[in-house]
């Protein structure tokens, strides 16, 4: 197949790309994600409510490999256009299940960082109240939001057709795009960037807390070296105060319970530390999605914003593949990679899971 034939007016080698492309990423979304799911099954120590969101994270992931990457695949094979053979309710369906992954994996986020922010926050209580229960809750609230979200395609807006196949599979009804932008992306993405300044305050406030302990500590220590014995004689005076002094804080044990304790400081930080994966975990799916998300409504409300009279054809063309064709797609194969990179916990699992299929299929 030379380079300059085509397939329905599309380059030949064009579509041996993104098909080999889209390949790639199905199967690394499928392995990676399996892996995921498969740590938290086989292994207790991750068997954590907020490792049960990120497989419900995972999950929305594995659809998108396993449903929608094959209608992808499919309209690209057939020169970037839908196949014929599928109809309407194919691409109805390619674009419910597009709509509910997308809705479901950034409410999911949106639920791990409702779980992070009380962890940072609050976390002696989240030890007690975020249970296992309450976390599968957030997970049916999450599946039944998307489907909510993702349904309304099904819906023949004014009384027509709102999908069309030629010469792509997509959406023509502003009504229905504005409501999945906002409703499935924009205003949970504002949630999500609300919880993590909350919990970056409380980052900051946290650390310097702990830099003014290591000063209070620091100033102790030398201060006590530099008193001698004389002055430090209890006197009476000084022996009734600190009863006193007891005695108050045996009568209001809460005095002083809106100081951060050291324990809670500790497990503050720690908490800290296991939500930076999520922090980058989102921040890649901000960069993956919002681009999208501004061109779909974009070209719902101003289809010759992106004409050739306005934006040169190469630098549409760059901008389409790059923020339409990859980055979205990308972003389902991506967060086992960040997990690996920064998640020691998960990245020995998947090393264990790996040695385990590994070993099985010597033995075979």
């Amino acid at each position: 197949m030379s380079g300059n034939s085509t397939v329905s007016g599309v380059p030949s080698a064009s579509i041996v790309a993104s098909a080999t492309f889209n390949t790639l990423i199905l199967l690394l979304t499928l392995v990676g994600n399996s892996f995921v799911c498969f740590s938290v099954y086989y292994f207790p120590r991750l068997r954590k409510p907020t490792n049960y969101l990120i497989v419900s994270l995972a999950v929305s992931d594995l659809l998108v490999g396993a449903f929608s990457l094959p209608f992808r695949i499919a309209q690209t094979v057939n020169g970037e256009r839908f196949p014929e053979s599928l109809g309407h309710a194919g691409c109805r369906l390619w674009i419910w299940i597009d709509m509910l992954c997308c809705a479901a994996s950034i409410f999911n986020l949106v639920s791990i960082s409702i779980e992070r922010l009380m962890a940072v926050k609050w976390p002696l209580r989240h030890r007690t109240e975020m249970t296992s229960k309450r976390a599968f809750l957030m997970i049916l609230l999450v599946w039944i939001s998307a489907l909510l979200v993702a349904s309304p395609v099904f819906v023949n807006w004014s009384g027509r057709e709102i999908v069309v196949i030629a010469p792509q599979c997509s959406v023509v009804s502003r009504t229905y795009v504005t409501i999945v932008a906002f409703a499935g992306f924009f205003v949970p993405l504002a949630i999500l960037l609300c919880n993590y300044a909350c919990i970056l305050k409380t980052a900051i406030g946290r650390a310097r807390q702990v830099q003014k302990d290591k000063d209070a500590n620091a100033v102790s220590f030398t201060s006590k070296r530099g008193t001698n014995k004389a002055d430090t004689t209890e006197t009476p005076a000084t022996r009734s105060k600190d009863i006193s002094i007891g005695i108050n804080r045996c009568v209001d044990p809460l005095a002083d319970s809106h100081r951060p304790t050291k324990s809670t400081r500790l497990q503050s930080m720690i908490q800290l530390k296991a939500t930076k994966t999520i922090a980058i975990v989102l921040g890649v799916f901000i960069f993956s999605w919002f681009p999208f998300f501004v061109i779909f409504l974009t070209l719902n409300y101003c289809r010759d914003c992106f004409s050739p009279t306005r934006v040169p054809t190469q630098l549409r063309t760059a901008i389409v593949v790059t923020f339409v064709y990859v980055l979205p797609v990308s972003n389902s194969a991506v967060n086992p990679i960040i997990y690996t990179c920064f998640n020691e916990t998960f990245r020995s699992a998947f090393v264990q899971i790996f040695k385990k299929i590994t070993r099985k299929s010597d033995a075979v």
